[in-house]
């Protein structure tokens, strides 16, 4: 189903707009979420840390728009490691994984999401990116017999009409 916009494009109302966050990250920002990065993906004797992957930082300006929904705790959390040393910044992304679970959360997901965007790092790692992965006939058969649509099926019929 697709309408059409101002411009006469055709919408896809099936596909959800390209998240943004409200605003670019500034340098100070940047710069935290860099330093974070290499506090959480580190240099190893096989690897590199993980902002010494190719065109990390737009990988990583991607990941914090895909994070658009938290980008305000994002940005909390960043100015409270602003400044830090790699020791501080260290402990006190400890003390926000222990104390502060949605911030580490959100914070260590725009790092390490970025750094698996990343295409050598996902080739490295091999993780192929997301993908459709549909069960075979009996697979599928397997797991309804299982029961899992049983909430779907008690639940009842519903149907919501496409706009025109």
């Amino acid at each position: 189903m697709s309408t059409t916009t101002p411009s006469q494009q055709p919408l896809r109302l099936s596909v959800p707009p390209k998240f943004r966050a409200p605003r670019p990250v500034t340098d100070a920002e940047l710069a935290t979420l860099r330093a974070v990065a290499d506090v959480l993906i580190p240099a190893t004797d096989k690897n590199p840390a993980a902002t010494q992957a190719p065109d990390f930082d737009s990988w990583l300006h991607r990941a914090v728009d895909a994070r658009a929904d938290s980008f305000g705790l994002l940005t909390e959390v960043l100015a409270e490691l602003d400044g830090l040393d790699q020791v501080a910044l260290d402990a006190a992304l400890r003390r926000l994984h222990s104390e502060e679970g949605e911030s580490f959360v959100v914070l260590s997901a725009v790092v390490a999401g970025a750094w698996l965007l990343v295409p050598e790092v996902k080739a490295a790692v091999g993780y192929p990116g997301q993908k459709r992965d549909v069960p075979r006939l009996e697979e599928a058969a397997d797991q309804i017999s299982d029961g899992i649509l049983d909430p779907v099926l008690d639940r009842g019929f519903i149907y919501t009409p496409a706009p025109e």
